[in-house]
């Protein structure tokens, strides 16, 4: 006869006390010689307990950036019920992100109908080309951060991570120094270039021509040109913080994740002094791989970015430079406008490989202090475990990546700054003008047999 399985402890509890474990459910049948059996049914216990990551440390010392994100429409938190149904809570905020994101979509939508195939390449040209590569990288940044704020595995996971590796430690100084710093230049990027445009619009004739035909095709034919400056204006706010905040946010906990490789090498180095490091190897090799896990996760919040970053900013590094070899005798407003896109682009440049280069020297620090090491009379054990550490060390590069396709070191920003070096010196050779007039003065007399021929000049 098919039954259910019998339970025989529960059955005894069911006889001694009366009843079965919590979470349990129970039947009781009976036999056809009257024996009682027990039908048990086991259930996962469901838990309604909130996995909410805004009583961390980290998140209350990040709540200035995260704050100022806010604002912007570039930031919102989302919780989740930890359980069977495991639904998302945010805040409604996101309606708010969403409206704003989807703006930005909408400019980089635009930013593709000003151009016509019997365009020549002047001015205009190059200014919406600059206008059109910008606007798409800060429409990405700010959907990639959205998206990030919604999964689960984005920045709720590297927070309820860090808290599971670090617990509720502070950031160092030197983490809320870059925090204010970074907040610092982002409102004074966001303020100048506001104002800049504004007064490029209002005082410079020649270059609101320039950025009324960046924001409509023969936009400078309408009669009212308030609404074409009042879109400029909008723009300027919106790609200014998309383009920002999300690089300041990285930089933010890249400083915090590197900080705690610091201080693990540190801790490492004071083991291997005091002769105590065979004893705690396995510690310190899981220790080391929890952090390259916090690694890991940034790398898959932020590849994307960092590859739209020198995806975007090197053509546009050389459309710029182009721009100011060309038009250097136009107006000197230009030639401003130029250089500070310029140092712009080789800041966001150079703080995003130089942060990542960063990292990747601190993930790979212990490598000096274990070379240091004699293991020749140690045991196996601590041979093997010695083994795994300086594999997961020396296999792979371990850092930030471009959409994994490489990993951001000090090679990585030599050889990026050297093509930019050979652009620029393309660019300029391609400028040299080679003078082709020749000026030249004659005076002289010819004899053909009894004719005479006197040239006196020739030009």
């Amino acid at each position: 006869m098919q039954r259910n399985r019998k339970t025989n402890d529960c059955k005894d509890l069911v006889t001694n006390h009366g009843g079965c474990p919590q979470g349990q459910g129970h039947d009781i049948d009976t036999d056809d010689n009257g024996n009682h059996e027990t039908t048990v049914e086991l259930e996962h216990t469901t838990s309604n307990e909130f996995n909410d990551y805004t009583g961390m440390e980290i998140y209350r010392q990040l709540r200035p950036l995260l704050i100022c994100m806010r604002i912007f429409g570039l930031y919102f938190k989302r919780t989740t019920f930890q359980g069977r149904s495991r639904k998302p809570r945010m805040e409604l905020v996101v309606m708010y992100c969403f409206v704003v994101n989807f703006l930005m979509v909408m400019n980089v939508l635009r930013s593709f109908t000003v151009y016509r195939i019997a365009d020549d390449f002047d001015n205009v040209m190059v200014q919406r080309l600059l206008f059109t590569i910008w606007s798409t990288e800060c429409t990405f940044k700010g959907l990639l951060l959205m998206w990030n704020c919604f999964r689960q595995n984005g920045l709720p996971h590297f927070f309820i991570e860090w808290d599971k590796t670090c617990g509720n430690i502070k950031l160092n100084k030197m983490c809320r120094f870059m925090m204010k710093k970074f907040l610092f230049l982002t409102f004074i990027f966001i303020i100048f270039n506001s104002v800049v445009f504004s007064l490029i619009l209002l005082y410079v004739p020649l270059l609101k021509d320039i950025y009324l035909e960046v924001v409509w095709k023969n936009a400078v034919t309408y009669d009212n040109h308030a609404i074409f400056k009042t879109i400029l204006g909008i723009l300027a706010v919106l790609n200014s913080s998309s383009s920002m905040f999300p690089v300041s946010l990285f930089v933010v906990l890249s400083f915090a994740v590197g900080e705690q490789l610091r201080k693990f090498s540190d801790d490492l180095a004071s083991a291997i002094a005091d002769g105590d490091f065979n004893g705690r190897i396995d510690d310190f090799r899981l220790r080391h791989q929890n952090l390259i896990t916090l690694v890991d996760i940034l790398d898959r919040i932020f590849a994307p970015m960092i590859a739209a970053v020198f995806i975007a900013n090197i053509p546009m590094f050389c459309l710029v430079l182009y721009t100011m070899v060309t038009t250097i005798d136009i107006h000197i407003s230009l030639v401003l406008i130029n250089l500070f896109w310029l140092c712009f682009i080789l800041l966001q440049m150079t703080i995003v490989s130089v942060t990542a280069a960063w990292v990747n020297v601190k993930a790979h620090s212990p490598l000096d202090h274990i070379y240091s090491i004699r293991f020749s009379a140690t045991s196996n054990d601590v041979q093997l475990q010695m083994l795994l550490f300086l594999n997961r060390l020396t296999g792979t590069q371990i850092g930030l990546t471009a959409m994994k396709m490489f990993v951001i070191d000090k090679p990585t920003i030599l050889t990026v700054a050297g093509m930019m070096v050979t652009y620029f010196v393309l660019l300029i050779q391609f400028k040299m003008p080679v003078s082709a007039d020749c000026h030249c003065n004659m005076t002289g007399t010819v004899f053909l047999n009894n004719a005479t021929l006197i040239v006196s000049q020739i030009s």
